[in-house]
C-alpha cells in the first residue's frame, strides 16, 4: 500500500529555510509516497515572513507534485491535521501538533538537527 504523507505549514517553508532537500529524503525513507497537504496549510505558509514564500511555495508543491487537499469543517490547520491523521503520516515540527498526533498513536515525521528526517512514534516505519 501506497503511504500517503501529510505535510505541514512548517514543512511548505523548511526547503527554504534549511540547507537540505526534504523531499529527497522523504523520497529516501518512503519511495512512491503520495505527498499532500492542505489548502490551509499552503495560505499559512504563503503568510509566513511577510509573505516571502508567497511565490516559493506554491512552485515547490507543483515541482514536488504534492496534492492540496481541502479540509472538512472549520478550524486551526492544526486541528484539520488532526481531525484527518489516521490517513496520514504527518510531517511536522510544530511541538504541540506533534504532541497531540503522538496522544492519538499517529506516526509523525520530524526534522532533526537541520540536517535529516526521522520517524517518530511508529514501530511500523
Amino acid at each position: 500500500m501506497t503511504k500517503k504523507i501529510l505535510l505541514d505549514t512548517n514543512f511548505l517553508v523548511a526547503p527554504f529555510q534549511f540547507g537540505f532537500d526534504i523531499y529527497d529524503e522523504l523520497e529516501k525513507m518512503f519511495p512512491y509516497a503520495d505527498l499532500y497537504t492542505l489548502e490551509d496549510a499552503l495560505q499559512e505558509a504563503k503568510s509566513i515572513k511577510s509573505g516571502k514564500y508567497k511565490e516559493l511555495v506554491p512552485k515547490m508543491l507543483e515541482k514536488q507534485d504534492v496534492e492540496l487537499l481541502t479540509a472538512e469543517g472549520d478550524g486551526e490547520v492544526d486541528d484539520l491535521i488532526v481531525n484527518i491523521s489516521d490517513d496520514f503520516i504527518v510531517a511536522t515540527n510544530d511541538k504541540e501538533l506533534k504532541r497531540r498526533l503522538k496522544k492519538k498513536g499517529r506516526p509523525v515525521i520530524i526534522i532533526r538537527s537541520m540536517t535529516h528526517l526521522e520517524v517518530v512514534n511508529s514501530e511500523e516505519y
